[in-house]
């Protein structure tokens, strides 16, 4: 049991009566009451977390060695959803160990950047933030058992698998594709492409690829690996209407059970009530260590129902509500996207946090727009553009625990970023006013009394 432990939370913890380091990893206990009480109290409190991450070069990232992510519909896979893609087949399925992971993990134990989406990352930290990258170090108990065993080894077993199995959804969210949304889908198909300066929608739905034999591949790689994971993500399109996918995992799950895992399933909280009901009461009853709620949230009001097209807010907060008084079965999260649409309403999706905090914690994360369409991103415009707006921000956010300390220091990164920004991108500009038009074309909205501060 004491083997589970990390000798820096030891170090943090240990009282002055306590035994040495060594002496504790070989189940010294001291003869005083009180102190064998206090050391079995911190062993029974600190042995499920597991050890730290312990490769500590300058760029070595948790993520790297710990983190995968499967693109099925685009037959590839991750080192995280940003970085490291390597091609995934039938016949060479190979997850987490592909050419451009191993390069990356041998260069950031040099203490190199590796690129390929690292860049996210690096330059946030080279603003003066606090990146992802800085944040997954700091969780325990997911360094892969290789490492245990040697600190520069890069061919690793993964203990998170997420994937991204199909694009069923019921909305369309405006920083989407059709890999990710069978609505864009729909919708690209029944208007055609539109290509018009830096924007391009495509139809893909008369491309689209066959993907049966791969998904067979990985329920296959899963039914004999999930015993090695710690935490497995289901991401959609919207997961909880994806009925194989649910159904498949959800069998393994009961079939193979792992005290260890937790399932995290991101969600936009909108599907039918059947389905829900349905999945939600297989989750509670599987034989797991807890699940994972990951609420897909960017801001609130009418601008948010325009950003993820087709949301009903009022069902999205009951739903809220409910998680926020469930027991330590389910673990709450809120994961948004930070656009220059999504950024002035943010306050108000903090208030309606902060109504559902007092019941559970809630975990905020949150990122910048990645996606190839870069006109979403709030670095077209100045920072001047949103300096007041991360004032409202921060007047919202609680700064009272640790855990809340973390979120203001992971936002403050991505704004440090943002100030670099000293002149408006007019050609980018222009660009997402095209983009909006043919959306609003396409959905009859009207972007314009909505966001006017996007009318530079």
């Amino acid at each position: 049991m004491r083997s589970n432990i990390d000798k820096k939370d030891y170090d943090e913890h240990r009282g002055d009566s306590w035994p040495s380091w060594d002496e504790y990893l070989a189940g010294a206990y001291t003869g005083i009451t009180e102190v064998d009480k206090e050391l079995d109290e911190f062993t029974e409190k600190f042995r499920t977390q597991g050890k730290y991450f312990p490769i500590k070069t300058e760029t070595a990232c948790q993520s790297k060695w710990t983190w995968n992510t499967l693109w099925l519909n685009e037959g590839t896979a991750s080192s995280c959803h940003r970085a490291g893609w390597d091609d995934v087949t039938v016949d060479n399925f190979n997850l987490h160990n592909g050419p451009n992971k191993l390069k990356a993990r041998k260069q950031m134990l040099e203490g190199k950047w590796p690129g390929g989406g690292c860049e996210y990352c690096r330059d946030i930290e080279q603003a003066g933030g606090h990146s992802d990258r800085q944040h997954n170090n700091l969780i325990p108990g997911l360094t892969p058992a290789e490492v245990d065993l040697d600190q520069t080894a890069v061919v690793v077993t993964q203990r998170i698998q997420e994937i991204f199995a199909e694009n069923t959804c019921n909305l369309s969210c405006i920083y989407c594709n059709s890999n990710l949304s069978s609505k864009i889908e729909q919708e690209n198909n029944r208007y055609g492409e539109f290509k018009q300066k830096g924007v391009w929608l495509k139809d893909t739905l008369a491309n689209k690829q066959d993907n049966k034999a791969l998904y067979a591949k990985f329920l296959e790689w899963l039914t004999d690996n999930v015993h090695h994971l710690r935490r497995l993500h289901l991401l959609g399109g919207e997961t909880f209407i994806q009925h194989k996918l649910m159904t498949d995992v959800l069998d393994i799950l009961e079939r193979k059970p792992n005290k260890d895992l937790k399932l995290c399933i991101f969600s936009n909280m909108n599907a039918p009530e059947k389905h829900w009901q349905l999945y939600i009461e297989r989750i509670r009853n599987l034989p797991i260590k807890g699940f994972d709620l990951t609420a897909s949230i960017d801001c609130w009001g009418p601008q948010q129902q325009y950003v993820r097209y087709g949301l009903d807010l009022e069902i999205f907060e009951q739903r809220l509500a409910w998680a926020s008084e469930q027991g330590d079965w389910l673990t709450l999260n809120i994961n948004q996207s930070i656009t220059n649409m999504t950024i002035k309403t943010m306050p108000d999706l903090i208030k309606v946090i902060n109504k559902y905090n007092q019941q559970k914690h809630i975990g905020h994360y949150f990122e910048f727009y990645i996606g190839p369409e870069q006109y979403q991103h709030p670095k077209i415009f100045a920072y001047d553009m949103w300096e007041e707006d991360f004032k409202s921000i921060y007047s919202e956010m609680r700064s009272d625990t640790t855990e809340h300390k973390e979120v203001f220091t992971r936002l403050e990164g991505l704004e440090q970023q943002l100030k670099t920004v000293k002149q408006h991108d007019y050609e980018q500009i222009e660009n997402l006013h095209i983009y909006l038009d043919e959306l609003d074309r396409r959905r009859g909205t009207d972007w314009r009394s909505l966001f006017p501060y996007l009318i530079v």
